[in-house]
């Protein structure tokens, strides 16, 4: 299939390992350029090294905190100095804080609104323009089964993350008169990071071994097993392409059928 991503300039957030190192490569696959961003800067380089070993395209890796504006600025004026352009933005940052309601702080609050949503805004302020300019675009928010079923212990998520899908989906009709599309995807059970940190806090409350909660989780999977990060990145290749272009304004779960919602 001819995704029309040859050429193309690609930027992906959280991208030196998990979901996001997922997305970049199989879109680096795809012939698109790459720009990926993380906090870890030894492990971004590592990321960069591999996918241009394993692909023939340019990466540009940028160490930047998306939680701070200074460094999404600096993000984009690299990005399009070096590409001049930014074709697909694959919006991904890791997880808030896990726990219930009652046991949030204030600074919990506002972190989460910094680095899950703000950050977010601040992105589309200056990626949105300079696609309507070129009457193309693609903006992919990699979001969380939160946002269909929220989860007890993940308050944070399931608010901002839910913010993040309805911004989305105000502006998916203006952006499409300019050939932008915009949509979201659920991840549900992969291998992250993110998943093993999750199992390690249930781990600790419940006293049960961390092997045990995560076969007991293997175990409850439709799939019966973890997914890859390469499978959402094949995904976002999708909805990247020119075969989605009239796709926008969706949220679709890549989730091995775990989710029991109709929507």
């Amino acid at each position: 299939m001819d995704t029309g991503l040859k050429n193309k300039v690609a930027l992906v957030g959280g991208a030196s390992k998990g979901l996001g190192k997922g997305c970049a490569l199989q879109l680096a696959k795809e012939g698109a350029n790459i720009i990926i961003c993380a906090r870890d800067g030894n492990k971004l380089h590592e990321t960069a090294d591999y996918i241009t070993k394993n692909t023939s395209v340019k990466v540009l890796p940028v160490p930047a905190d998306l939680s701070k504006i200074k460094d999404i600025s600096k993000l984009i004026d690299l990005s399009i100095r070096e590409f001049g352009q930014i074709d697909v933005l694959v919006v991904n940052s890791g997880g808030p804080r896990a726990g219930k309601f009652a046991d949030l702080t204030k600074e919990d609050w506002d972190d989460a609104y910094q680095s899950v949503f703000y950050y977010v805004v601040e992105l589309y302020k200056r990626v949105i323009p300079q696609m309507k300019s070129r009457q193309w675009g693609r903006i992919i928010n990699i979001a969380s089964l939160a946002v269909k079923e929220p989860a007890e212990n993940l308050v944070l998520s399931n608010v901002f993350r839910s913010g993040v899908v309805s911004l989305a989906k105000t502006l998916s009709k203006e952006l499409i008169e300019y050939n932008i599309t915009i949509n979201n995807i659920c991840p549900g059970a992969f291998k992250t990071e993110r998943a093993a940190q999750l199992i390690a806090e249930r781990a600790k409350v419940t006293g049960e071994s961390i092997q045990k909660i995560e076969e007991q989780a293997v175990n409850s999977f439709p799939l019966k097993r973890y997914q890859s990060p390469e499978e959402l990145g094949d995904l976002v290749v999708f909805l990247a392409s020119e075969r989605a272009k009239g796709i926008t304004g969706t949220t679709i779960q890549i989730d091995g059928g775990i989710s029991k919602g109709l929507f």
